[in-house]
């Protein structure tokens, strides 16, 4: 009996030993999977805060990219509005260069026009017989030569101080017999006669002048003179259209009329037929003047 109970106090025993690791079991695998719940939360934020982190260098990258993008095309609207700018800068050089052209050939034609209304005014002051129709004529002559003289100095001052300046060595070497501007004009027809035409003309290239001061030994008044009697001749100015090619002392080609330069050109002879006229019909009042004026006189009691 006594074997019995000790035998069923050690199965008993044995019994509460194993309930105590059961136990013990239990809880460390209630431990365990709780950590391994709490890892898988670790884990869950780890990857939404990489994702988050990847989505932010995202939109970062773009908005890089999107502004670099943005300065790219400000820079090159940039580039061409310099480009646009500098096509207008040298589209207005052109045109002040054909106005400077233009100024410069109203100039010779001015310095023409004067030395020929100086000319015929020491004619009509010379002491000859005249009548005083003659003499009106010659006043007249000489005060508009004054008035020519007024507007040229007034068109371009530094123009007309640079036209002034002949170089010294010309001037020098010059021969005391020059002859004047229309008898050196009729030279140059001979001398160049692929640059001087008194048929079919052609337009002279910009600047000929320094060509003929190189190959003339006269200084640059009397050249400029001279050129000026040929350019402001009317076949001339018609002869200056768009597009027509200018020679140079041998005749070659060295570009075309613009159209400002036509365009001036066309106004030249508007000017030059309009005064012509002008001294036309003041001859003709003066001849009827001095007809009613004999008439007058031959009536006279």
């Amino acid at each position: 009996m006594d074997r019995l109970e000790a035998l069923y106090s050690a199965l008993e025993h044995e019994a509460d030993t194993q309930r105590q690791q059961r136990d013990t079991e239990r809880q460390a695998r209630a431990a365990l999977e709780s950590e391994n719940a709490r890892l898988r939360d670790a884990l869950a934020q780890l990857e939404q805060q990489a994702t988050s982190a990847a989505t932010a260098d995202a939109d970062a990258h773009q908005r890089a990219l999107a502004e670099a993008e943005r300065a790219l095309a400000a820079e090159r609207h940039e580039r061409e509005q310099l480009a646009e700018q500098l096509a207008a800068a040298r589209q207005t050089l052109q045109e002040q260069q054909a106005q400077l052209s233009a100024v410069n050939e109203a100039l010779l034609a001015r310095d023409a026009q004067l030395r020929e209304l100086a000319e015929q005014a020491e004619q009509a002051s010379a002491p000859q017989p005249s009548t005083n129709a003659e003499s009106g004529l010659a006043a007249q002559q000489e005060a508009q030569a004054e008035r020519l003289a007024s507007e040229r100095l007034n068109v371009s001052q530094p123009a007309a101080a640079a036209q002034s300046e002949a170089p010294q060595a010309q001037q020098a070497s010059q021969p005391e017999s020059a002859p004047s501007p229309h008898a050196l004009l009729k030279q140059w027809y001979k001398r160049y006669p692929d640059t001087f035409f008194k048929g079919h003309t052609r337009p002279l290239k910009i600047g000929i002048h320094i060509e003929l001061l190189e190959n003339e030994p006269w200084d640059d008044k009397l050249v400029r003179r001279a050129l000026a009697g040929y350019v402001h001749l009317p076949r001339y100015l018609k002869a200056v259209r768009a597009g027509t090619q200018r020679v140079d002392l041998s005749g070659q080609s060295v570009g075309a009329v613009t159209e400002d330069e036509a365009r001036h050109a066309r106004q030249q002879l508007d000017e030059l037929t309009r005064q012509q006229k002008a001294r036309e019909e003041q001859a003709t009042d003066q001849r009827i003047s001095h007809k009613l004026s004999e008439l007058m006189t031959k009536h006279r009691p």
